[in-house]
């Protein structure tokens, strides 16, 4: 069978053949599907709101339910994901406020299947999760490997392949930020990868991401059209490299030799221009994406830069 990828050419996603989406115990129910994250704007779903459900489909992850519970709700969902091993979701010590366990949880029954890497007898609404039938028609076969378009990092991404492959017409993404430093370096890309592909086939106009969400922060700034922390954010992080090579060599100075005043005067010097350095790109991450953003899980680190310290570094060492 041609592939998306194999034709090389715009598709519409809901004429082109997939030979399983619409058939089958994964067959789509509505035309709009949104994918909901734990993070705080998933309280902005239309669907979770009993006075506003639009017959859309409503899928959740992991222990999202705990999530409905904060905010003293039912659980609504058509499909849940929990796509992890089963170490994971075992943990006995992963419980809710009221000491049920996740593990618990899983095992009873639900008026939704629960996708996952694999069918679980002990999970009377588990569902193996068709990676092969989505991989192999969207991309073909052994092909998303060999050109590394196999590129699922997190569940986020997992979704939105799985969303591509049944044709929905319109997908909402709430309750998503991917913004700790782990999930930005190693998570994001794969996910802003297949939304990437999704808008391509359904149009920008037809994904609905909340303002103010970190997923595609920094976003409505063009590179070198527009202002371009990046450059600047490159220049910095080269300055602060060599800067933590100067201090790490000092420290191995001092550990020969830990009398040497020169040394420790010249150790505090460095430290300070790194926190300095530290300071500035931080500037310059609040300042990168101008919608603000929404309160999310994830442990937010603000710190407030010395406008005298970044002052001064401009005036040195960001001039070429």
């Amino acid at each position: 069978m041609t592939t998306i990828a194999q034709e090389g050419k715009k598709v519409n996603a809901m004429e082109y053949h997939r030979s399983h989406y619409s058939v089958g115990e994964h067959a789509r129910k509505s035309d709009t599907v949104y994918i909901v994250g734990m993070a705080g704007s998933a309280s902005l779903v239309p669907t979770l709101d009993d006075d506003d459900d639009d017959g859309a489909e409503v899928w959740r992850i992991n222990e999202a339910y705990r999530v409905d519970e904060h905010f003293g709700r039912e659980t609504k969902a058509t499909r849940w994901f929990q796509l992890h091993q089963r170490w994971d979701f075992t943990r006995r010590q992963n419980a809710n406020q009221a000491g049920i366990d996740h593990w618990t949880w899983l095992r009873q029954e639900h008026p939704f299947q629960i996708y996952m890497i694999q069918r679980w007898d002990d999970i009377p609404n588990s569902v193996a999760f068709p990676i092969d039938l989505i991989v192999g028609d969207l991309i073909g076969e052994g092909v998303g490997r060999d050109f590394n378009f196999d590129f699922f990092r997190n569940s986020l991404a997992y979704q939105l392949a799985f969303a591509i492959w049944l044709g929905f017409k319109r997908v909402g993404i709430y309750g998503w930020e991917l913004a700790s430093d782990t999930e930005m370096k190693y998570e994001r890309p794969s996910a802003t990868f297949w939304l990437g592909w999704l808008a391509a086939l359904i149009g920008p106009k037809n994904i609905d991401i909340p303002i103010g969400s970190l997923l595609l922060a920094g976003g409505t700034r063009r590179y070198a059209y527009d202002d371009v922390p990046a450059i600047n954010r490159m220049h910095i992080e080269s300055a602060l490299g060599s800067v933590k090579n100067l201090e790490y060599r000092i420290q191995a100075d001092l550990r020969r030799n830990p009398t040497d005043q020169v040394a420790r005067d010249e150790l505090s010097y460095f430290v300070g221009q790194r926190v300095a350095y530290d300071k500035l790109m931080a500037e310059l991450d609040d300042v990168s994406d101008p919608r603000g953003t929404f309160d999310h899980e994830e442990e937010s680190v603000t710190k407030e830069a010395d406008t005298s310290e970044i002052a001064e570094l401009r005036a040195s060492d960001l001039q070429d």
